[in-house]
C-alpha cells in the first residue's frame, strides 16, 4: 500500500507542476497563497496566559470530583443535532 500512496504523490506533484508550468499570474497567485498559508500554519504557536490555565484547572478539579459530565462522541453528537437534550 505504501508504494501506491508514494506513486499518488509522485503523480500529483507531477500534474502540478504542469499546472504551474502552464497557469497564468491568477493561478500562479493563488497557489503561491495557499502554499504560503499552508507553512505559515505550521509555524503557529499558542501560548495559555494565567487566566487560562486556572480556568483549565478549575474544569479539570470540577471534572474529576464528578461535579462536571464528559460525554462520548456519539453522545456529544446527539446532543449538538437535537436528537438528545442536554443534561
Amino acid at each position: 500500500m505504501k508504494i501506491s500512496m508514494d506513486m499518488e504523490t509522485v503523480n500529483i506533484r507531477q500534474e502540478l507542476q504542469q499546472y504551474i508550468d502552464k497557469g497564468d499570474d491568477k493561478l500562479l497567485k493563488l497557489l503561491y497563497a495557499l502554499a504560503k498559508q499552508y507553512s505559515e500554519d505550521d509555524e503557529v504557536e499558542y501560548t495559555f496566559n494565567e487566566e487560562d490555565i486556572k480556568l483549565f484547572d478549575e474544569r479539570r478539579s470540577k471534572r474529576l470530583s464528578g461535579q462536571s459530565s464528559t460525554y462520548s462522541w456519539p453522545e456529544a453528537k446527539e446532543m449538538i443535532t437535537g436528537k438528545k437534550p442536554m443534561e
